[in-house]
């Protein structure tokens, strides 16, 4: 019988719950507020209706409130939602062997496989200072182990054709180069060697049992044990034994889950034990005893101990059903199986264990559905109120005075303070999943409503009184509300963008409207952008398109870049601006040149150079410099014309003016924001900002004669490589002059963050280069990328030159120049190991 239902008479552990207690609070706060003028507080007095109505309106606003996020989020439109599935959000690319493995076994023909380090082994010379193929035999040369490189052993699945094997391993080995991590990599993929065993045994059988089933049981579960399958499961199976933080951890599969604990025990056997092949026969169904059992390694004449039988280091043990041989007796009579119906039973058990390895399995947490409370639906407190106010839907009587009317409606105006701010709350609350959202169009954090619930409203509210008008005045606080709700979703991923607001605003002036879409891009991008942190390129791709001028860089460039708000990081050239069509110059009468900078979707001119050239190429010249200028804030100065209008220009360093906008705008708010939108879209379109992440384990060479990276044998050196410069090492360069780069504040925060995400076990070399070595490494990089993608014979020459490239570019410091000691405080100083000197610009006119 169900329980009938009931309320409790226990008070609510919420107080704000808790009206009693809501009212007791409002009262000794009214005590404190006007002891000397209120002293009647009893149920008759008006204030204390009101105090009343106002505590009960309150638990109301409190139970919405409290109700399920995902009832908060829900609405008429429930077909999108701002939450990540558990499957997009928590887990990870492969880090560990065993999410490699992981990976490996949930590919088509893939058993089972096995990851272990490569032996790769050069010689260091410490007297000429470089590393040898082989020992030369001289004083001191050493070994030096190269780490992070590996060899996968794949065991194929039972009846995977010879000529289909090549096709499996190519299968395998773009699986792993897909899914590298920084500074590993894999250099063969071979089938796992095999070593055949026999069965030998005498069953003695149950009179009811089926002969041929028993025996391909046999076979089938002794062949299992030989060489166990890594078996997968299904959600619901691993919800019954873990957490979905702990089933969710590794990399994504599309065959269901594979367990940690099973899969580190699924190593290569090394020993077969007669005990655990007797009680596997013995728990077949039909078998009563087994009367005599071996199992050898063919070709094995005798053994030492068939109770322990050892396999061969590094081979996989398989069963050889050929010349394994079983005899089966029925009440000591010998019985004989259907060697077909053997086969076909057998051939039944092997593709029914397949079929489980194999079948897509999509699975997946959903994301909590909600219901739909509507929380914004408010109704008046004003008709809670006795009807001798007058403020219901009755109203007064009929001969009331006009002064008790004019009292009436003072009061609705009165208590209309309050019924706004609960309608806007309500108003809140039906917004949530905007609040939260990461749409960068969205300009909008406080909503309202107007609240016509209680009667005659319209005599209280001006004429006309729409939301729209309730919503005047929050362009003022809508940037800094937005900012808190990004801020508070970043943190709720245990990341940080207060170190890059704060440098933003003192070292570049941006103002916090500029921070929105750089955090709104990366939480969008959060599922990746976690992922993939320690995710290295796939640097077997060939294809043109894949090397240059291309988005498939490694994951810690795409996340650096993300944290310093550089919009483009993909991999193309940083040492100019690129040209773009949108740039244009024209001729003017005079027979001379200018520069517009178009918008590429509106066709709106965005800059016009503030002088005019004698040539096409120096208007086109001026245009790439005033677009590197445009990326920064600080370099657009702001200006009020005489008529009171604002505008502003894009100066250099030097704080000559460069370019123009040719726009006119009515408040200092506005100006400010065209110059965010302005530095937004250049960074965007037209921005040097970039990094080259180079693998120093992708340097090797490949044969011999090629170049070696240069080592360090100094022993009072604390920043080189040591004998090693291949294992965990990565070149990080940057283009010193590029935009926010010049400043050596933003350089700072920009190290510290490459450092921090950098996984710990790998060690950066990050450089900032000038613009003619950052020219030299664009084409030196490319042409080696394009040279080892080719397999082509000058590849050691494009190798020696990209080394020579990237062992000779230093870091440069943003040019400075001299000034008179008594400058004013606003002149940039001239700091020792921080700028270089500079010289004045020529005359591009």
């Amino acid at each position: 019988m169900l329980a009938q239902p009931t309320i409790t008479k226990a008070r609510d552990a919420e107080p704000a719950l808790d009206q009693q207690h809501l009212y007791r609070l409002g009262l000794d706060h009214v005590r404190r507020l006007a002891r000397r003028i209120w002293t009647d507080h009893n149920v008759h007095d008006p204030g204390i209706t009101t105090l009343e109505l106002l505590t009960y309106a309150l638990t109301d606003l409190t139970y919405r409130a409290s109700f399920p996020v995902e009832d908060l989020i829900a609405g008429a439109d429930d077909s999108s939602s701002p939450l990540f599935t558990a499957r997009r959000i928590l887990p990870n690319r492969p880090l560990t062997l065993l999410d490699y493995r992981k990976l490996l076994i949930d590919l088509k023909d893939v058993k089972n496989a096995w990851i272990e380090p490569e032996e790769q082994i050069y010689w260091a010379d410490p007297l000429k200072g470089e590393l040898l193929w082989e020992d030369s035999g001289g004083p001191g040369v050493r070994e030096v182990h190269l780490r992070g490189l590996y060899r996968v052993r794949v065991e194929l699945m039972e009846g995977v054709e010879a000529d289909r094997m090549d096709e499996v391993l190519e299968a395998v080995m773009e699986t792993l180069q897909a899914n590298r991590n920084l500074c590993e990599d894999f250099v063969e993929i071979v089938p796992v060697e095999q070593q055949g065993f026999v069965l030998c045994a005498e069953l003695e059988l149950a009179p009811d049992a089926d002969v041929s089933r028993v025996e391909a049981d046999v076979l089938f579960q002794v062949s299992q044990y030989l060489a166990p399958p890594v078996s997968n499961y299904s959600l619901s199976e691993m919800l019954e034994r873990y957490s979905a933080q702990e089933i969710f951890d590794g990399p994504v599969l599309e065959h269901g889950f594979i367990d940690d604990a099973e899969l580190a025990r699924a190593d290569l056997r090394t020993e077969i034990r007669l005990s655990d092949v007797i009680n596997i026969v013995m728990d077949i169904e039909g078998v009563r005893a087994v009367v005599d059992i071996v199992i050898n390694p063919e070709g094995a004449e005798t053994l030492a101990n068939k109770w322990l039988v050892h396999v061969d280091a590094g081979r996989q043990p398989v069963l050889s059903r050929q010349g394994s041989r079983l005899v089966c007796y029925k009440r000591n009579m010998p019985v004989v199986a259907n060697r077909q119906e053997v086969e076909d039973r057998f051939a039944e058990l092997a593709a029914q264990a397949r079929r489980k390895l194999e079948t897509p399995n999509a699975y997946d947490l959903p994301v909590p559905r909600g219901r739909d409370r509507r929380t914004g639906g408010y109704h008046s407190f004003q008709n809670h109120f006795p009807a001798l106010y007058g403020l219901g839907e009755v109203g007064l009587p009929s001969g009331a005075s006009p002064k008790r009317q004019a009292q009436a409606f003072q009061l609705k105006a009165y208590l209309l303070f309050f019924d706004q701010v609960m309608a806007d709350y309500c108003a809140q609350l039906a917004r949530v999943k905007d609040l939260f959202a990461t749409d960068p169009d969205l300009e909008q954090t406080c909503f309202h409503q107007v609240v016509d619930s209680f009667a005659d409203f319209g005599n209280i509210y001006e004429a006309g009184m729409t939301v729209d008008k309730l919503q005047e005045g929050e362009e003022a606080v809508w940037i800094e509300r937005r900012n808190r709700f990004l801020d508070h979703l970043i943190a709720r991923f245990a990341e940080r963008f207060h170190d890059y607001a704060s440098i933003m605003r003192s070292a570049f002036g941006a103002g916090e409207e500029s921070l929105i879409p750089v955090k709104g891009e990366f939480l969008r991008g959060y599922p990746e952008r976690g992922a993939e942190r320690g995710l290295a390129y796939n640097h077997t791709l060939k294809d043109p398109e894949d090397l240059w001028n291309t988005d498939k860089v490694s994951g810690l460039e795409r996340r650096v870049a993300s944290l310093l708000g550089i919009p483009n990081a993909s991999r193309r050239n940083l040492s100019e601006v690129p040209d773009d069509l949108h740039v244009e110059t024209a001729m003017t009468p005079g027979d001379e040149y200018l520069f517009r900078v178009r918008h590429r979707e509106t066709g709106q001119i965005l800059l016009t150079s503030s002088t005019r050239y004698s040539t096409r190429a120096r208007a086109k010249a001026a245009a790439r410099r005033a677009l590197h200028f445009a990326q920064m804030p600080a370099s657009c100065e702001r200006k009020r014309a005489s008529d009171g209008k604002y505008y502003f220009n894009v100066t250099d360093d030097t704080g000559s003016v460069i370019a123009r906008r040719i726009r006119y705008f009515d408040s200092p708010e506005q100006a400010n924001a065209a110059i965010e939108e302005l530095t937004a879209y250049v960074r965007t379109h037209y921005s040097e900002e970039g990094m080259f992440l180079i693998e120093n384990i992708l340097l090797r060479p490949e044969r011999e004669g090629e170049r070696f990276l240069p080592i360090c044998v100094d022993p009072n050196c604390s920043d080189c490589a040591e004998d090693d410069p291949y294992s965990y090492r990565v070149h990080i360069v940057l283009p010193a002059f590029a935009g926010r780069f010049n400043n050596m504040s933003f350089r700072r925060f920009a190290e510290e963050v490459i450092r921090e995400e950098t996984p710990a076990h790998i060690l950066p070399r990050i450089c900032w280069a000038g613009s003619e070595d950052m020219a030299k490494l664009d084409g030196a990089y490319r042409a080696w990328l394009e040279a080892r993608a080719k397999g082509s014979n000058d590849h050691g020459a494009r190798l020696a030159e990209l080394i020579d490239i990237l062992y000779r570019v230093k870091s440069v410091y943003p040019s400075q120049r001299l000034v008179d000691c008594d400058c004013g405080e606003e002149e940039p100083k001239f700091i020792l190991g921080q700028t270089a000197l500079g010289s004045a610009e020529s005359n591009e006119e």
